[in-house]
């Protein structure tokens, strides 16, 4: 029986990537930068024990040439581990997952500009569509931030909130109750149409960002996300799964939208650590022959990277760390766990966006061999390794790490 459990802790980068200069992103390093700050401000070692021993920290002094004060090298390692680097142009959530699933990334549209990001024709047009008088907002900025600046005029006007960022994404926020959640969805369902049909096509996401409260004070985003992805261009290792050994593919948070519910027979919408957890042990509990169950611990990055709440991060990290051997136990003597990151987010950097940075790959099962396993030059690599595991047909890219 093969199972393979799949895990992304959104946003764990290890050092900036060889291209970081492009993006500005030069010293970058997302879990050092977090591991130094822990230990020199709150006089704290970050306990990680088992994501060491899985090879963690020996990444990112492969990918760095130095080890962080606050990590520890000298621990017995009992899995598989390396580090890589992305090919595609991109440091955004889809980009890294696509590749990670043997897709590269088509050249994405960014709104480029800090404000009045979307262009007056296609808001004048996305108005049209959906009978709005107007938007509140339209430039980049991070979501707490906007909402909490244009929150109380979107309560009084029924303007939605529209912003973007540095990935190509198309942001609208909306109160869930006063605006409505399924008006909400459905009008992001509508400017995901108009893209899909214009010049803008190759926006990646459209992501509706409902948020609840009565003033600017105490305005909070709710769980109630959902993210409106292009489908990606060519077939996904997933998607081969399927169609060749009439397997299994678990989708647990966010990752059925990513990649537009394609390759995925199974959708479970939970959010928050804990429940992602709990979540997991329970589908591998009942999982069969030829099961991806494919885990996104979106927290990292969406309540700590973007927000720079450095010991937030640190804390969220040590929760998992322990919690991690409940996955572990479960483990059969076929079974595979691949834990990885889908681009970096660096609390202590500039400004809220994601990092250029390299991300590790760390693979444990009872019949891995402990090793490092070298630096890989895509995150495809992670695909054509599940590709050779479920004896699939190859991917397009990417090289089997074991």
């Amino acid at each position: 029986m093969k199972r393979l459990f799949l895990i992304i802790i959104d946003s764990l980068g290890i050092g900036s990537a060889h291209d970081a200069s492009k993006f500005g992103d030069i010293g970058a390093n997302t879990l050092g930068h977090i591991a130094e700050h822990y230990y020199y401000i709150k006089h704290k070692i970050l306990k990680i024990p088992n994501l060491t021993s899985l090879g963690l920290v020996k990444t990112i002094q492969y990918a760095t040439n130095y080890c962080p004060v606050g990590m520890n090298l000298k621990t017995n390692i009992i899995g598989g581990y390396a580090y890589a680097s992305s090919l595609a142009s991109g440091k955004d959530t889809i980009s890294g997952h696509w590749e990670i699933a043997g897709v590269l990334v088509p050249n994405w549209y960014y709104f480029s500009n800090l404000k009045n990001s979307i262009p007056d024709n296609l808001l004048n047009i996305i108005c049209k569509v959906n009978n709005l008088s107007g938007f509140l907002g339209n430039c980049h900025s991070s979501g707490t931030e906007i909402i909490k600046k244009f929150g109380e005029e979107h309560i009084t006007t029924g303007k939605p909130i529209i912003y973007t960022s540095a990935d190509s994404v198309c942001q609208i926020a909306c109160h869930e109750h006063i605006f409505g959640l399924s008006n909400l969805y459905n009008l992001c369902i509508s400017i995901r149409n108009i893209l899909n049909n214009s010049a803008y096509c190759n926006v990646a996401r459209v992501i509706a960002r409902p948020f609840v409260g009565n003033n600017a004070s105490n305005f909070k985003r709710t769980k109630n996300r959902c993210d409106l992805s292009l489908v990606p261009p060519s077939i996904t290792v997933f998607q081969k799964l399927i169609k060749e050994k009439n397997g299994t593919v678990v989708s647990i948070g966010k990752v059925a939208d990513i990649y537009s519910h394609v390759g995925i027979n199974k959708h479970i919408k939970v959010c928050g650590i804990d429940n992602l957890f709990n979540t997991m042990i329970s589908e591998i509990n009942i999982a069969k022959n030829n099961t991806v169950i494919f885990t996104n611990f979106v927290d990292f990055d969406e309540l700590y990277g973007h927000r720079r709440d450095i010991l937030g991060y640190a804390l969220a990290l040590e929760f998992f760390d322990y919690r991690l051997p409940e996955i572990i136990s479960k483990m059969k003597d076929n079974d595979i766990l691949i834990i990885t990151a889908d681009h970096g987010c660096d609390p202590t950097w500039n400004g809220t966006d994601h990092t250029r940075e390299f991300v590790p790959i760390l693979i444990y099962g009872p019949r891995i061999k402990p090793k490092y396993y070298g630096y890989r030059n895509s995150f495809a690599d992670i695909g054509q390794t599940i590709v050779k595991y479920f004896n699939l047909s190859p991917m397009n890219y990417g090289t089997s790490i074991l």
